[in-house]
């Protein structure tokens, strides 16, 4: 979108949250869209342009992505805004990584143990590259963690990086203090009790007992530290995660889906998850993403409850992860009414169309599609074609898809070239799907020099996939991870 003062007709965005960064967003976004940038605490500024609410609480959210109705208690009265869309900042309770590098501005070199628990990915990745960059000024480190996590993207290269630089991690630890001022007797403070009600603890000068089995050790190990903290990733920022919960839009999947929710109009800009972006990505980003919102995003396909077919069973209901279904709709059934899909909050994700037992939910494919050519093996694309009802050419196995088929398969109101393959593994004549997937590589990367390129998607299938989900992957841009 460019950039222009007349929007008078959008709905606003929320801003909420009251990080440096998010009063910059809120500055960004209102270039373009009306934001009101509302926070707890008081205000320092005024930025031109938005309207803030300084001193609020979330109270109650309501509606759906578009027409969001927000109740907040602003300045102690109770006051209500519509809409459009919802941009959420974490409030941090405590940040360790910065404690820590604070701490490694010492003289001399230090002995430090870090104790995590329960850290979120781009957490754990922030401190072990703290421990990195510490361990390179001199200092000792130990990381204590109560899992391997390196579930998240480069989370074991980096894992590897720091042993090989002389960080140490342990797992599986009972970690037990004494005070060397106090002299008390080891075991009296076990350090994961103790964080149990607090986000993050700072101790100075103790001797610290690791008990670890991993390393079946008959007596533990004895560190003379000169600074212990324990962090405890489920406690911090506790008001926030009660935040998310009452906009319903919690995530942890936020390494994969960055600034996204399982709620459509509500995006989490949450640096805990996932890779870190700088301000201007964030920003970027976001602009992208809340203009898609605002404008409407187009989906690939709609689905809708059939009223006089629903049994009210709330299937639908229940397995909906976006709080997409809601009683709504008259019906000339045993009840009288029926289950309703809210299309502001619909992501078309199809799982109540699976689920439901009365087949009351339909598919509504769009009018407009853009032009396909499609190329299919017979053997695996074949059946499925024809049932879906979807015109294209077969060949006897996708390795014979040549070159030359594929370029003439490319005719004037042609948009999209897509062709349909045996899954990995599952070709009667060996790597066919393969050697046509190299094919394909070389051609896109052609293509992509073209003023108006074609993309040439590959997508596997077998004779279990179901028609109508073919059709969708095949005519509506949605490959469905293949």
């Amino acid at each position: 979108m460019t950039y222009q003062r007349d929007f008078a007709s959008k709905p606003p965005v929320l801003i909420w949250g009251k990080t440096e960064l998010s009063h910059h967003v809120a500055v960004e976004i209102g270039r373009h869209l009306p934001v009101i940038w509302a926070f707890p605490g008081k205000l320092v500024g005024q930025p031109e342009g938005i309207t803030v609410l300084a001193d609020s609480r979330l109270v109650k959210v309501t509606g759906s992505c578009g027409d969001f109705t927000v109740q907040m208690e602003t300045g102690g009265r109770l006051t209500s805004q519509v809409v459009g869309a919802m941009v959420v900042f974490p409030e941090p309770a405590s940040d360790l990584a910065s404690r820590v590098r604070s701490a490694g501005k010492a003289e001399k070199p230090l002995t430090m143990v870090l104790a995590l628990k329960k850290v979120r990915p781009g957490d754990f990745r922030e401190n072990v590259h703290q421990a990195l960059a510490l361990n390179s000024q001199g200092h000792q480190i130990y990381l204590v963690v109560d899992e391997v996590q390196v579930s998240f993207p480069g989370g074991e290269e980096l894992c590897q990086e720091a042993r090989q630089a002389g960080v140490i991690f342990l797992k599986d630890t009972v970690l037990s203090l004494v005070d060397n001022e106090s002299g008390s007797e080891p075991g009296q403070c076990t350090a994961w009790n103790v964080i149990a009600d607090a986000g993050c603890r700072e101790w100075l000068n103790q001797t610290v007992y690791l008990d670890n089995s991993s390393l079946d050790r008959t007596n533990p190990l004895v560190i003379e530290a000169d600074r212990v903290w324990c962090y405890n990733g489920a406690q911090a920022g506790s008001d926030y995660q009660e935040t998310l919960k009452l906009l319903g839009a919690e995530t942890d999947r936020q390494e994969y889906y960055p600034f996204r929710t399982r709620r459509k109009g509500i995006l989490l800009v949450d640096p805990g998850w996932g890779e870190p972006f700088s301000e201007e990505e964030t920003i970027a980003c976001l602009k992208v993403l809340l203009d898609s919102i605002m404008d409407g995003d187009r989906l690939p396909c709609n689905y809708e409850i059939q009223p006089d077919l629903c049994a009210l069973c709330l299937t639908c209901y229940r397995t909906c992860p976006h709080q997409a279904v809601r009683l709504g709709q008259k019906a000339n059934n045993l009840y009288g009414q029926a289950m309703l899909i809210d299309q502001g909050a619909c992501f078309s994700c199809g799982r109540c169309y699976a689920e439901c037992p009365a087949e009351a939910i339909s598919m509504v494919l769009p009018q407009d599609k853009t032009p396909t050519m499609v190329l299919a093996c017979e053997n695996s694309g074949g059946p499925l074609l024809k049932e879906a009802g979807i015109t294209g050419k077969l060949f006897p196995c996708a390795g014979s898809i040549g070159v030359t088929d594929i370029l003439k398969a490319w005719q004037p109101g042609v948009d999209r070239l897509v062709i349909l393959t045996c899954r990995d593994g599952k070709c009667q004549h060996g790597s066919g799907g393969k050697r046509l997937s190299s094919r394909v590589m070389r051609l896109n990367r052609l293509f992509r020099s073209l003023t108006r390129p074609v993309h040439i998607e590959v997508i596997q299938v077998s004779a279990q996939d179901r028609a109508d989900d073919v059709w969708r992957r095949v005519m509506t841009h949605d490959s469905g991870g293949a």
